[in-house]
């Protein structure tokens, strides 16, 4: 390609005809005669549960230094979108599974809410599974879990950005986190991972208690609003290391004492008649990645469950930390985490699972989710770490954003990630009451780390 023919085909992504090009929609050895994807195992239980009360979705947002040109941002939508032929689908049922229909639509750009509202559709035939939407200097993508898990959306939202600013003369090169869109995807990109690893039946996850909720009734809109602090990341690692444990630990932690010090008040307003559920619970997903090799964009992410039952009494930090640090080395073990696979593929590869009627596994799965997920966790914190971005893109990106929509029964989310020397820890709510983060930044200042929070 001459380089004038390079650099129009990376300016725009019509044809002639005014159509979009979709370079790489039959893409894929194992697919390239069928139209649709079956959804990987983790996604499965998500189209029978989704609802304005659990959401099932997260948004990544980037900041930049000047305001966003819708134009261009519509143009590298156009480019990039069809560099991720699996995020190009739409949700349909079948008899037995749902499905993803592969679309040559690309979505429209949308524009920016300032309060998170607007609940992605997976019941339209036609609706994307993500949404694209700017205002000012930023831009969002909404992502629903039926696609992607926290670092594949990441890597989208990159890239996106990347070629964004390739659209406005500017230039960056692809790397582990920026996609070439002129690169065909690669298989491993459309494997289930969870499939390919499950190693044969092994004892399930041990049973466990339902957990404590927070108190409160959630906003009648189905709005859900946020708040963020930022920190200096070197603080907080200065405390982590103090202590001998990880960020992502110390963070659980200090969300673990939090919940714990509203139980106690909550204990204390209903005596003589306490809470049946005094275990405080914490659903910390964890890359699966980082443990087994992948190169999948789909989901593949398990959980670690550590809890304390402040049932038995009233715990110090010190105490709960040391108590997280260990039931998290314990728990994050490629043996342990195997069990989650084992009983996860197990239950989807069972034949009288796998020949039921779709209709009969929405109600099976709707109550399962109910039962045994919302019910078991007190709380969410996801960590997507530190996120080092390419030369062209870190000098002209502000900040990144993070937030994970919380559902009904768990009412609030917290997710964290961290760009250059600053971290980003966000907070969305159901509920009016400010408790828990209030607990949560008061127990780091107190501690020496600065947080600047923020309400949206």
């Amino acid at each position: 390609m001459s380089g004038m023919g390079k650099e129009r085909s990376r300016r725009g992504g019509r044809n002639c005809r005014g159509e979009v090009q979709n370079r790489f929609f039959w893409y894929n050895k194992k697919v390239e005669k069928q139209d649709w994807l079956p959804l990987d195992n983790a996604a499965k239980i998500y189209p029978s549960t989704a609802s304005v009360k659990s959401p099932a979705e997260f948004r990544l947002g980037v900041t930049f230094l000047r305001p966003v040109r819708l134009l261009h941002l519509q143009r590298a939508l156009e480019r990039v979108m069809p560099r991720f032929p699996y995020f190009q689908v739409n949700l349909r049922r079948g008899f037995f599974w749902y499905y993803l229909q592969r679309s040559r639509d690309i979505p429209r750009v949308e524009l920016l809410e300032n309060v998170p509202a607007t609940l992605i559709s997976i019941k339209e035939r036609t609706a994307p599974l993500l949404r694209v939407s700017a205002r000012s200097n930023r831009i969002a993508v909404d992502f629903s879990h039926i696609l992607t898990d926290g670092s594949g959306g990441l890597r989208f939202l990159l890239s996106l950005a990347a070629e964004y600013i390739r659209q406005g003369g500017g230039s960056v090169e692809p790397g582990p986190l920026v996609m070439d869109p002129d690169e065909a995807p690669q298989p491993e990109e459309f494997e289930d991972s969870h499939r390919k690893n499950y190693g044969g039946k092994t004892p399930p996850p041990h049973k466990v208690l339902p957990s404590f909720h927070l108190p409160g009734r959630p906003f009648l809109s189905h709005r859900f609003r946020t708040i963020s602090g930022e920190s200096p990341v070197q603080n907080l690692l200065d405390l982590s290391r103090t202590a001998g444990v990880t960020l992502t630990e110390y963070l659980a932690g200090v969300l673990v004492y939090s919940l714990g010090q509203i139980y106690l008040i909550e204990r204390k307003r209903r005596l003589p008649k306490p809470s049946r559920r005094s275990i405080i619970r914490l659903e910390i997903p964890v890359d699966m990645r980082r443990h087994y090799p992948s190169g999948t964009m789909r989901n593949f992410s398990l959980f670690l469950s550590p809890e304390i039952d402040f049932g038995l009494g009233d715990y110090s930090f010190e105490e709960v930390l040391h108590i997280i640090h260990h039931s998290v080395r314990l728990q994050k073990n490629t043996k342990q985490l195997g069990r989650q696979i084992s009983r996860n593929v197990g239950s989807e590869l069972n034949p009288f699972v796998r020949f039921m009627p779709l209709f009969v596994k929405d109600m099976i799965l709707s109550s399962v989710y109910t039962r045994l997920g919302e019910s078991l966790h007190s709380g969410v914190i996801s960590n997507l770490g530190n996120v080092e971005l390419p030369p062209g893109l870190d000098e002209r990106v502000n900040s990144l954003q993070f937030a994970i929509s919380p559902n009904y029964g768990m009412k609030k989310s917290c997710s964290v990630l961290s760009l250059r020397d600053q971290l980003s820890i966000v907070f969305t709510r159901v509920i009016e009451d400010r408790t828990l983060e209030k607990l949560f930044f008061t127990h780091l200042t107190e501690r020496g780390v600065p947080v600047k929070v923020k309400e949206e």
